[in-house]
């Protein structure tokens, strides 16, 4: 901790010359990427709730077969998500008295797993062919 208070400088306070604003940027995109990437999330848990919620048992033969190809669909973007990467940029800066510095990383990642996702939809989507069967109706 620094007991000097004219020390300690405000990011927000600090001119915009090269460097900084180059901090400043990479921060953005960084908070920006991040915001995408839980959204992406979020929509891909809710959908897959949406269609494990589903009593398919009480769907007609045309919205049976429906929900069949929306199983289907949702497998595959989870199987593309999991195949997926993603890059991530760090950047930081730190002064203390007349000293400055600054330091950057990137670091590649892939996507969380899903696999309890897809497994529970694939179990639907065989209960859901097992009914469909039972209908006499092909997929």
């Amino acid at each position: 901790m620094n007991d000097n208070p004219g020390v300690t400088k405000n990011l927000a306070a600090l001119p915009v010359n090269g460097q900084n604003q180059w901090i400043q940027i990479g921060i953005i995109l960084l908070v920006l990427l991040s915001l995408g990437l839980l959204s992406g999330c979020a929509d891909h848990s809710a959908k897959n709730k949406e269609l494990l919620s589903q009593n398919y048992q009480s769907l007609s033969d045309d919205d049976l077969t429906l929900y069949y190809y929306e199983l289907e669909d949702q497998i595959k973007i989870i199987k593309q998500d999991r195949n997926s990467s993603s890059i991530s940029l760090g950047l930081g800066m730190s002064s203390y008295g007349s000293s400055s510095g600054s330091s950057g990383g990137v670091g590649v990642t892939t996507s969380g797993d899903h696999s309890d996702d897809a497994t529970n939809l694939r179990e639907r989507r065989n209960e859901v062919k097992l009914e469909m069967k039972k209908r006499d109706l092909k997929p």
